[in-house]
């Protein structure tokens, strides 16, 4: 599943820094749903971390007791590794492919993380079977927290790339011309989202029928969503 804009990483990073998908917001959301749940040190699988940049801020706010995170950037991975080593959070990074990946971890885990991830999986079946994937490994009370790009109802995948990109084109403007080309390829190669509503029946269909949406970017691109036994 690898790209130039993963494998590369400095394109992708500079829309972290610059917080163009929100990151910021939806991980402090987050954290507070985890705060409002546990009571506990929290075991935290982590699908696609990157180089751990949105996710440190939870990381420090909330008792994390184990933190395992995915990737399929070495480069992000190096970063986040050092990043790792020099705190005292109790946990492991794995690179490859998601897929496979989820298919060799045991849990369980009180919550599993799936921050723009899910929609490079281009089949529903490889989506479901993540799903299944994820369910199996959560404690009696923990749960699914995707934050993810969406389609609009009905929606075609060329109607939302083409609105994606649009959305980027405009308003990305830290990225120059080639690099927002590296960024549009990737989003016509890789983005394969599902509308709010396919992502609740997933969910439903692999036993996490508990469905919140907690928070949306006003483009109305990305959610951070809530799935739960």
């Amino acid at each position: 599943m690898a790209d130039a804009l993963f494998q590369e990483w400095q394109v992708y990073e500079k829309l972290v820094i610059h917080d163009y998908m929100d990151h910021r917001a939806f991980f402090d959301r987050l954290a507070h749903e985890i705060t409002a749940r546990f009571s506990r040190p929290v075991r935290i699988l982590d699908l696609g971390c990157g180089d751990l940049t949105p996710v440190r801020p939870l990381l420090a706010a909330v008792p994390v007791a184990n933190y395992v995170g995915i990737d399929e950037s070495d480069v992000a991975l190096s970063i986040a590794r050092a990043y790792l080593n020099k705190g005292a959070i109790p946990g492991q990074l794995l690179a490859g492919d998601m897929r496979e990946l989820l298919k060799n971890q045991i849990g369980p885990f009180d919550l599993i993380i799936a921050s723009f991830s899910l929609h490079h999986l281009p089949e529903l079946d490889e989506k479901r079977a993540a799903f299944a994937a994820c369910e199996s490994m959560l404690s009696s009370d923990g749960f699914l927290a995707v934050i993810d790009v969406f389609t609009n109802p009905s929606e075609p995948r060329d109607e939302y790339i083409n609105r994606w990109i649009g959305h980027a084109d405009l308003c990305y403007r830290a990225l120059g011309p080639e690099e927002k080309q590296l960024l549009f390829e990737h989003v016509r190669a890789r983005d394969f989202p599902v509308s709010l509503e396919q992502c609740r029946i997933l969910g439903a269909a692999a036993g996490l029928p508990g469905f919140d949406v907690l928070l949306e970017d006003s483009p109305r691109l990305n959610r951070l969503v809530i799935l739960s036994a």
